[in-house]
C-alpha cells in the first residue's frame, strides 16, 4: 500500500469521524472508486446529504498550494447543490 494512498485513507477516515460528530448517522467511504465522490454522508434527523471529494493537502510554508484545485472542483460540481430528489431502493 502506497504512502500517498495511506495518507488519503487517513484523511477520509478523519472526515468521516468529523461528519459523525456533526450528527451524520450514515457515513460511508467510497474506497478506491476514482469517482468524484469519496465520501457520502446522510443526517436522517437534519435531512442533510453531503457528497465529499477528499484531496490530499500539500503545505508549503504553511499555505496550501492546492486551493485553486479545490475551488475548481467545487465550481465544477456546484450544479449538484439543491438539484436532486432522493430515493432509497433495495435491489
Amino acid at each position: 500500500m502506497s504512502s500517498i494512498y495511506q495518507q488519503g485513507r487517513r484523511k477520509e477516515y478523519a472526515i468521516c469521524e468529523k461528519l459523525r460528530e456533526e450528527g451524520f448517522d450514515i457515513v460511508q467511504r467510497s474506497a478506491g472508486s476514482h469517482s468524484k465522490v469519496d465520501i457520502f454522508a446522510i443526517d436522517t434527523k437534519g435531512r442533510r446529504i453531503r457528497l465529499i471529494q477528499s484531496k490530499r493537502v500539500i503545505k508549503e510554508n504553511m499555505k496550501t498550494i492546492n486551493e485553486s484545485l479545490k475551488t475548481k472542483i467545487e465550481q465544477d460540481m456546484q450544479y449538484l447543490n439543491g438539484l436532486y430528489d432522493c430515493s432509497f431502493i433495495v435491489m
